[in-house]
């Protein structure tokens, strides 16, 4: 994730704020909101960067029952791959990272998924051989 500028200038991460909504029993991110404090802006607190994070969830269609946050710096958010809340909720971690090269991603779909069976193919019986008259 590139970082943000204003009038050519990087903007420091300390002025992002990031909210994080997630299932407590699973650490499945249901939704990322974020505000950027510009020079001169208004601070948001924590309490409203929740309420901000929790009616954009809802606005998009989210439940938000049961849900707890979790406010992170934005470099937290600039991991690559799938994040999840680890399991005492205190931070963010990497549930599955894409692959580097498209070697990596193939080789992946080659092998069968973990849990599947593999089932071999009977082997053709060969037919009894028929009986001498006699």
């Amino acid at each position: 994730m590139k970082s943000l500028h204003v009038n050519g200038k990087p903007v420091s991460d300390d002025a992002s704020r990031v909210c994080v909504l997630y299932e407590p029993k699973s650490g499945r991110v249901v939704h990322v909101h974020g505000v950027t404090v510009l020079p001169g802006g208004k601070e948001v607190s924590k309490d409203e960067l929740e309420r901000r994070a929790v009616a954009r969830a809802k606005s998009l269609g989210r439940s938000v029952a049961g849900l707890k946050t979790l406010h992170v710096p934005v470099a937290a958010i600039r991991q690559r791959g799938t994040l999840k809340v680890n399991s005492k909720g205190t931070a963010l971690v990497t549930a599955w990272e894409p692959p580097t090269h498209m070697r990596d991603l193939f080789a992946q779909r080659r092998k069968p998924s973990t849990g599947s069976k593999v089932t071999a193919t009977a082997k053709a019986q060969p037919k009894p051989k028929p009986k001498p008259k006699k």
